[in-house]
Order: structure tokens, then sequence, then C-alpha cells
């Protein structure tokens, strides 16, 4: 496996984005990964891989789903010597009640379950 590095953004383990999106979810609004899903429509267990999990290097769509979904866009900084430093600022205040009701609507509209599906007896 290879491994790239560059020289402006730099990390070893995992991605320096999940720090900070980790510090919107959990820190900032104080959301379990369940509740986040609710209001954002990614999967609980995206969460989970991302803050205790094996996922190194998450999709930029789905962390700008989550930030957006939670009211948040991102801010990063470039530091003196090149480096990048990655943020997000609350860009809007939000019901996360009505917040995960818009999105339960919007995920029937789209024709996804949002129920758990009855599981047969046999």
């Amino acid at each position: 496996m290879r491994v790239i590095v560059y020289r402006n953004y730099r990390f070893i383990d995992k991605d320096p984005i999940i720090d900070a999106i980790k510090t919107v979810v959990k820190t900032d609004e104080q959301l379990k990964d369940n509740q986040a899903a609710a209001i954002t429509g990614v999967s609980p267990t995206t969460f989970a891989g991302w803050f205790e999990g094996g996922t190194r290097r998450p999709q930029n769509a789905t962390v700008s789903q989550v930030a957006a979904g939670l009211g948040y866009v991102r801010r990063d900084s470039l530091n003196a010597d090149g480096t990048v430093t990655v943020g997000f600022v609350k860009a809007r205040k939000l019901d996360y009640k009505e917040e995960r009701e818009k999105q339960a609507d919007w995920l029937l509209k789209q024709g996804r379950k949002t129920k758990k599906r009855k599981r047969n007896s046999k």
C-alpha cells in the first residue's frame, strides 16, 4: 500500500477533518451518533467508523452533508508554516427537532424507508 504525504495537509493516522467534525458533533453540539444521523441523514455507522473505527479518509460529500445538516460550514486556516488546520464554524442556528422532521420527510420523498423493517418470523 502506497501512502501519500502532502506538504501542506499532513496526517499520519486519520484525516484531520475527522477530528474537526467530531468536535462539532460531540463537543459543540453534544450529539450522540444516532441523533446526528437523524438530523443529517448520514448513517450512525458512518459516525462510528469516523470517530471510533477504521475510517481514515472520509468522503468530502459526506462530511459536507454532516456539517451543513448541523448548521456549520468549513473554515480552514492556513498556518505560517504553510500547513492547513481544518475547522468548522456555525453558520446558522437550527432547531434540531425540526431538522430531524425535515430529514425524515425528505427521506420519505426520496423513497427511502425510515422505519425498521419487520422481520419475518419462521
